[in-house]
């Protein structure tokens, strides 16, 4: 019985070392989180996404940001690496171009070159033929490009990028969503935003300190950035011009969800999307560094603290103003991460992990 005693207080000893010093890769950091306010207000409950029109992505998987191309077709990048465009009207869908990593953000720019930010390759740009050619994978302090997200274009041509992490990449982590969760949950802010000039080639990094950038976009005009900050649930505002040049400033706070992209709306304003709701355990320990490194070493506690599905994209106006919002708390379509709207009015929505693009009734 004493040998049956000693084996159990060895484990024990053990599982206590594991729990409190076995390296992580994080060093968590102590911050205040806003008290979550719910759907309630401009976010309360609603339905509209049930009636969607799902149009299937050829087998694949996450389509996490749409652009429409000259042509008016919908091209979308997934899981595998490969640039799908679809014919929103037959569902017609064919592989454009591969860019042998993970495609996230993309934008057309008026060469009609698509603009894509692939997470794993970096800044590229894609001809019309499907030449893939790499932009930019290091910024011009010779640091290299991380975890590139979202980016945008300014009327000049200058694009407009996020690097989401420059600690937590998905090479190394497992994947863009687990990469995501790390950078989050440690929360000291490795997130940056950058341009790229297409005239002279140069990286030049803009904010600094984000826990993780995500969604970007700019105003038409050539006034603002806009930047999702989705580990402080919030959407900030980078000026361009006049006094507040080159100050950045809260625009939206205490959003009920974690925010992915921010998509121009054709319509007027900006679309954003929720990927999913917030949680209310995560919050309690935004001021625990110290909890949160013990519960990330937890087999499958990651995994757990996932929040419930829900459908959320919201469109909202240069201040800040909720306009409308689309939902479903069933969550049929899931992981939006944002949206476009098309020339005839459709807004077709995108996902992390869906294996469908969603068209919404305006």
């Amino acid at each position: 019985m004493g040998n049956f005693f000693k084996v159990i207080g060895l484990l024990v000893l053990l599982a206590t070392s594991y729990l409190l010093f076995w390296p992580t890769g994080l060093s968590p950091q102590a911050w205040v989180s806003p008290v979550d306010q719910g759907l309630t207000g401009e976010f309360v409950p609603n339905t509209r996404i049930k009636e969607s029109r799902l149009i299937a992505i050829d087998g694949k998987k996450g389509p996490e940001d749409i652009a429409i191309g000259p042509d008016g077709l919908l091209y979308t990048g997934v899981h595998d690496g490969d640039i799908l465009r679809i014919d929103p009207a037959t569902g017609a869908s064919e592989k454009f171009a591969e860019t042998g990593g993970r495609p996230l953000g993309l934008e057309f720019d008026v060469a009609g070159n698509l603009i894509v930010a692939d997470s794993i390759r970096g800044l590229l740009s894609i001809t019309s033929a499907g030449s893939v050619n790499l932009l930019a994978d290091k910024a011009d302090d010779g640091s290299p490009l991380g975890y590139v997200d979202d980016l945008d274009i300014m009327p000049d041509g200058t694009i407009w990028f996020s690097d989401a992490s420059t600690k937590f990449l998905p090479n190394d982590w497992g994947g863009t969503k687990a990469a995501s969760v790390a950078e989050i949950w440690e929360g000291a802010g490795t997130g940056r935003v950058l341009t790229y000039d297409p005239v002279t080639g140069a990286v030049e990094i803009k904010i600094t300190g984000l826990v993780f950038s995500n969604g970007v976009a700019v105003d038409p005009q050539g006034r603002f950035v806009l930047v999702n900050e989705t580990g402080t649930y919030s959407v900030l505002k980078h000026w361009l011009v006049a006094d507040k040049a080159g100050q950045t400033e809260v625009l939206i706070d205490n959003l009920p969800g974690f925010p992915d992209n921010i998509n121009r709306d054709s319509g007027g304003g900006f679309f954003l999307g929720l990927v999913s709701p917030r949680s209310a355990e995560v919050d309690s320990l935004s001021e625990k560094p110290f909890v949160r490194n013990v519960l990330w070493r937890i087999p499958g506690f990651r995994e757990a603290a996932v929040p419930v599905p829900y459908s959320h994209l919201v469109r909202f106006d240069e201040n800040g103003q909720i306009l409308e919002t689309w939902q479903d708390p069933a969550g049929s379509y899931p992981d939006i991460t944002g949206a476009v709207r098309a020339a005839d009015g459709t807004v077709y929505a995108s996902s992390l992990e869906a294996d469908s693009i969603a068209a919404l009734k305006p």
